[in-house]
This record gives C-alpha cells, sequence and structure tokens, in this order.
C-alpha cells in the first residue's frame, strides 16, 4: 500500500492537525522525506508527538518508517525532480514570470507522482460512458467546471452544470439515479455542499469523481475515484489551476480515446452544425 493510499484509509480518524500535517507531506515530500519529526510538526506549528502519531494511524511503527516510505516513493526514483526542486528553492531575482514557469514545470512534473495514467483511463471511461454526467465547480474551480462541460457536451454527452445556490442544488440532486457520475473540484477546503453531495449521489447509486489539490487524501467522505496533485504556489497564499487543468485535459482526450470514430463522428457533425448557426 502506498503512502498515498494510506493517507485516503486514515481520513476518517485524522484529526485536524493530522490532516494539516497530511496536506504539508503532500505540497512536499520530499522535504517531510528528508526531514525529522520535530521539523516537519514545527512546519505547521503543532507538536513532534502529533507527526510520530499519524505515522501511527497510517500503520508505520515508527516516524522513521514513514519517513522511509515517502523516500521510496518520492527520492529513490525521482532524483531528477529532487534536483530540479533544489534548484528552483535557490532561485532568486525579480522575474514573476520566469519564477512562475518553474514552479509549474515542477508541479507539473510530479503530477504522475499522484495521479498514475491508469487512473486518468479508468475516469474517464467511466465520465464517457455515464448515464449522465454532472459538473459541480464552486469558486476558481467554476472555470474548470465549465471547461468539462462544454468538452464532453461536444462528445454528445449528456452533460448537466449543477448550480452553486443550495436550493438549487437540492433540487437538481433530487433527480440523481444510477447510472450517473458527478464530478466535482476540492481545493483549499471542501466547499459546503460538498458531504451532502457525495451522500446524495451514493445513496441513489450514482459514481463520485473528485479532482482535487493536496487535501484530496483527507476528504471525507472519500469519492470513488479521487484524482489528486498538489498545485503549484504557495499553499497559503496564490495557487493556480495549471495542474488541475491539465488532469482535466488529459481526461478529456482519453474520454475521446475510449471511443474514437463516435468521438470523431460527433465533432464532425457539431462542426456541421456550427457552419449551420453562424
Amino acid at each position: 500500500m502506498t503512502v498515498l493510499d494510506r493517507f485516503k484509509d486514515a481520513a476518517k480518524a485524522l484529526t485536524p492537525n493530522e490532516r494539516l500535517l497530511v496536506r504539508t507531506v503532500i505540497e512536499s515530500p520530499t522535504s517531510a522525506a528528508l526531514g525529522t519529526a520535530s521539523e516537519l510538526a514545527k512546519s505547521v506549528g503543532v507538536h513532534e508527538a502529533t507527526a510520530s502519531r499519524l505515522a501511527r494511524k497510517l500503520g508505520y511503527p515508527s516516524y522513521a518508517a514513514f519517513r522511509d516510505a515517502l523516500r521510496v516513493e518520492f527520492i529513490a526514483t525521482h532524483e531528477p525532480a529532487t534536483r530540479f526542486e533544489k534548484t528552483i528553492s535557490e532561485t532568486t531575482g525579480d522575474s514573476i514570470l520566469g519564477n512562475l514557469v518553474l514552479q509549474e514545470a515542477q508541479a507539473l512534473g510530479r503530477i504522475e507522482d499522484f495521479v498514475s495514467p491508469e487512473q486518468i483511463t479508468k475516469v474517464a471511461t467511466r465520465l464517457a460512458s455515464a448515464d449522465r454526467l454532472f459538473v459541480h465547480g464552486h469558486g476558481n474551480a467554476e472555470t474548470l467546471a465549465v471547461m468539462m462541460l462544454r468538452r464532453f457536451r461536444r462528445f454528445g454527452a449528456d452533460v448537466h452544470k449543477l448550480d452553486a445556490d443550495p436550493r438549487s442544488l437540492a433540487e437538481q440532486t433530487l433527480g440523481f439515479r444510477r447510472g450517473d457520475v458527478i464530478l466535482t473540484f476540492v481545493f483549499r477546503r471542501p466547499p459546503r455542499a460538498y458531504r451532502p453531495l457525495l451522500e446524495c449521489a451514493r445513496e441513489v447509486g450514482a459514481e463520485t469523481v473528485v479532482i482535487a489539490g493536496s487535501i484530496g487524501a483527507t476528504l471525507v467522505p472519500q469519492p470513488d475515484h479521487l484524482l489528486a496533485a498538489p498545485r503549484s504556489g504557495d499553499p497559503d497564499a496564490f495557487q493556480t489551476l495549471t495542474v488541475p487543468m491539465t488532469i482535466c485535459n488529459a481526461l478529456v482526450i482519453a474520454a475521446g480515446l475510449t471511443d474514437r470514430d463516435r468521438a470523431l463522428k460527433t465533432l464532425d457533425r457539431l462542426g456541421q452544425l456550427i457552419d449551420r448557426f453562424e
């Protein structure tokens, strides 16, 4: 079982401080793998015992064993990424654009540490085969929700945008049924609608897909399918949508490949209709 899998399995049992530690580890696994329990705890303002307790909850006999697991997963086979992270940490200068490009490149280079090609294929296949696809995005994630809505509509999918208004959202969930798939996004913290949305879907047998940042492993309840990877930027300040948008684009491309002929035929028909309307 990977460290990320252990995070997900233990999510319900974690305290707020332990969740904070998990997010910190996901944001910077290399630092956690090279540091001590005391250093990790100090970085988020909690007691050292909290880090040791987290390791035990994850099934490791000690924090040292937990750190060894992090080293195996995030350092031993990813030396180039480690060197790149060191380069970024030593970058100086006033180039906002240059630093942003470096941070984005680092975050994009780490995506497959957290989201595998197999996961992309599996989720894309489920999105493409859904009887109906419902997409929900709160705040900045609304941009991604609209993009996914339009992309899958172009494939001829029966896709709907879920409202942000609580009453309207409640009315829409009333019609959920088995065979539906609900796609939503979670970044800094779960929106208020997150838990009832997933619970309503689960009650009727609809499947749920969540695209998330570093908070993904600690979400409660966990979705049926989780695609979570840290975004670039300061976890406590500005963060971009480049990583989740890349995941979205990968899903769109993979979904098109699941039934290439039908997708191309639908897109060709769409082009004819656009010519007619314009």
